[in-house]
């Protein structure tokens, strides 16, 4: 069980998600709360662990005297601070009044929530809503619109109001939208909290959706031999590439993984004992990748397909094509971390864009860009 993510009262984890849909990446781990359609507002927010306030309260000095301008931020259902200073301009936004939110869009709309939940003590959550907005690649590899709300009660960090695109074969985000820094509404606590402006900017969530819809088509159209796909891992993830006494490059471990998960095969690091040699034969594997040549992957690669490896690797819109490449990027950042820090960190990877995760896709987006304009 992960150790940041939070508790209510009960003990269940503060996390939930819409029956009928696939499970989360991390319900193994995480377990959460199942919640019918159309379920009431009140069940969303005890499922998820959203049924608190958040107050403001003035920070003292050890005499018991006000200290001028200092606040701290705290939950009124258990006392937890969750920011501990920050200056009087601050406004906080309900946990109720994200919910609300969404409750009015999806009335209105048509839209479902499908997942919400509370991370790191509640100082942070999330509303996440599915519109019947898709798009169908070769192979009848889908897309969908999720727009994505999400508090901050640190005190330090705006509220985000942005669409996230996800993937539904396997069910990995691609956040090209954080990627290219295009929030569809940033609130950052100074002012009163509108709902309306940002139901407003939600409405331009179906052109965002279709720029990326176009984009996600032309990496599904543009083949890519071996070589190029190594080049693109490897300006990705870079990492650390040695040179040997006889010039030839040692691939980083970062790369070796992405080439295996891109084939669907699984990738089982080479102990200690033979680390020397065996990054001879990884590299020299890769070198004739490099050049052109049809040969299997290096040692520390398995040589079978292995279940669960990045799903959809093989659907014919991924199949040797950049769109492949790319989503072997978005499910490693979601499924394979290089530094597993547990899922309360890969959640806030995956759906806020922070920490190495959210880099690594904005990253990925970027060089891929790059290739379509080459």
């Amino acid at each position: 069980m992960a150790h940041e993510l939070d508790f209510s009262a009960e003990g269940r984890v503060a996390m939930a998600y819409l029956n009928g849909e696939q499970p989360p990446w991390h319900a193994n781990e995480t377990r959460p709360q199942i919640v019918d359609p159309g379920a009431d507002i009140d069940v969303w927010a005890e499922a998820a662990g959203l049924n608190y306030r958040i107050e403001v309260s003035p920070n003292y000095k050890a005499d018991g005297t006000a200290i001028e301008d200092s606040f701290h931020i705290a939950r009124t259902d258990t006392g937890a601070v969750v920011g501990p200073y920050i200056a009087g301009q601050w406004r906080p936004v309900q946990n109720a009044e994200a919910l609300e939110l969404a409750d009015n869009i999806r009335r209105r709309h048509g839209y479902e929530i499908v997942t919400a939940g509370a991370l790191f003590g509640g100082s942070k959550i999330w509303v996440q809503l599915q519109t019947d907005a898709d798009a169908v690649l070769p192979g009848d590899d889908r897309i969908t619109s999720r727009p994505l709300f999400s508090l901050s009660h640190t005190g330090r960090e705006a509220n985000l109001f942005t669409a996230v695109n996800t993937r539904v074969e396997c069910n990995n985000t691609l956040t090209a939208a954080l990627a290219e820094g295009t929030d569809i509404e940033r609130h950052d606590h100074r002012v009163a909290f509108d709902p309306d402006a940002v139901e407003t900017a939600l409405g331009l969530n179906a052109d965002k959706f279709g720029v990326f819809a176009d984009i996600a088509r032309r990496m599904a159209s543009r083949a890519m031999t071996d070589a190029e796909t190594l080049e693109y891992f490897r300006g990705v993830f870079g990492g650390k590439e040695k040179t040997d006494e006889s010039g030839r490059v040692l691939h980083s471990v970062a790369v070796r993984r992405a080439m295996a998960f891109h084939r669907g095969q699984d990738f089982v690091p080479v102990g200690k004992d033979n680390a020397a040699d065996v990054a001879l034969y990884v590299s020299d594997r890769l070198e004739q990748i490099a050049r052109g040549a049809a040969v299997d992957l290096p040692a520390d690669v398995a040589n079978a397909p292995a279940p669960g490896i990045n799903p959809g690797h093989d659907m014919e819109s991924a199949r040797g094509t950049l769109w492949g490449a790319f989503n072997t990027v978005t499910w490693l950042a979601d499924q394979r971390p290089t530094k597993n820090r547990g899922a309360d960190h890969g959640i806030a990877s995956n759906l806020f864009g922070d920490g190495t995760g959210g880099k690594l896709k904005a990253k990925a987006h970027t060089k891929a860009l790059e290739l379509l304009a080459a």
